[in-house]
């Protein structure tokens, strides 16, 4: 009796109480579809990028524009006399966490350059929760050229790292699929006792499971050779390692799965966006290790990964000749500045929309 009351009480809460922010995260999959029959998902299948932020969606102060980009509509064809900058990403590109579209970093980052006196600059979100290099190649080729962009920005680095935590080495491939399953395998069913709002609830804020919206539960779901989400779990309750890692550690995993594709898909973003004269900014991948929950950020292994992606986007810059601005060593890592570690607060994106602009005036970047 004492479970069915809190039971009625935390659904209660979550139904009629919660804001958008705590409902997705601790919503049941059947309660936010409940709650989306009226508007579309926020992200939908792709037939050749896996998925991408679904056209016309809007939820609160959050909105995609009718090509699925984050933000207001726009001009096509590009009109005459617009510098037009595309940032390209994942999440932290997207800027999950800040629910306002406005105070998303892109969004921000061209409302800095008018400020400066760069009217004619336009700046458009190409991000997407999830996404990594392979998303974003996919993408640039298929969607963000139609744009016809002058620039690109690229800021990957943390969701690059995952496709590495797969096993058997024979799972590292060129086309993630060690990493990723197809959108049409089976239907996204939680375990039982998920369908519980207290005990999900526990669950969730524990790490024994992730968000029923989580990307990896539903369109971007992961294959069985994945353990990244195994690692973090075990990270973040303190029983790491055991299982399957007591035979083969992460960082063993992390050793023998280079970083090859990874450079091998920015290397190809350069080599097609100079093939249609557009200039290409490659960032070093930004991260604060005070937030000790999130292994993403906090764990020796992926600390010691980001270092070394951010190292090859260094490289690949000066061996192709493109720019390349260390806003790693540029933001601070204060938690003003962080939701989790990796993505930024409204505060947070503010300062990363100036650094960014501050870098492009500087070194004469916005120019025809």
């Amino acid at each position: 009796m004492a479970f069915a009351i809190a039971e009625t009480l935390a659904n209660t809460y979550l139904l009629y109480i919660a804001d958008q922010t705590k409902f997705v995260r601790y919503a049941s999959i059947r309660q936010i579809q409940d709650r989306q029959l009226s508007h579309k998902q926020k992200h939908i299948p792709h037939r050749y990028i896996g998925y991408y932020p679904a056209p016309n969606y809007s939820q609160g102060k959050n909105k995609h524009n009718s090509l699925g980009y984050r933000g207001d509509e726009i001009d096509m064809p590009k009109k005459k006399g617009r510098f037009r900058i595309v940032c390209l990403g994942g999440s932290t590109t997207y800027t999950t966490r800040v629910d306002d579209y406005q105070m998303s970093y892109p969004y921000l980052l061209e409302k800095y350059l008018k400020g400066r006196g760069f009217e004619y600059v336009e700046c458009i979100n190409s991000g997407a929760g999830g996404w990594s290099s392979w998303e974003s190649l996919i993408n640039f080729e298929l969607r963000v050229l139609d744009l016809q962009p002058d620039m690109i920005i690229i800021y990957h680095g943390i969701n690059d790292i995952h496709p590495r935590f797969v096993w058997p080495p024979s799972a590292y491939r060129g086309d993630n699929s060690g990493r990723r399953t197809p959108n049409n395998i089976g239907v996204f069913m939680p375990r039982i006792i998920e369908y519980s709002t207290v005990l999900r609830t526990i669950m969730i804020n524990v790490g024994a499971t992730e968000s029923h919206a989580d990307i990896e539960r539903t369109v971007g779901r992961s294959s069985e050779t994945y353990y990244g989400s195994l690692f973090r779990t075990q990270k973040a309750q303190g029983v790491y390692p055991t299982g399957f890692f007591k035979d083969i550690s992460a960082q063993d995993m992390l050793n023998t799965n280079k970083p090859v594709y990874f450079e091998r898909n920015i290397r190809n973003i350069i080599s097609i966006a100079k093939t249609h004269d557009t200039h290409v900014l490659l960032s070093s991948f930004a991260y604060s290790s005070l937030f000790i929950d999130q292994p993403r950020v906090s764990s020796q292994e992926y600390m010691a990964t980001l270092a070394e992606h951010n190292r090859i986007l260094s490289d690949l810059a000066r061996e192709t000749g493109v720019q390349f601005f260390d806003f790693a060593s540029a933001f601070p890592t204060h938690r003003d500045y962080y939701v989790d570690g990796r993505h930024v607060t409204e505060k947070g994106s503010q300062l990363k929309a100036e650094l960014f602009g501050n870098y492009l005036i500087e070194n004469k970047l916005i120019a025809f």
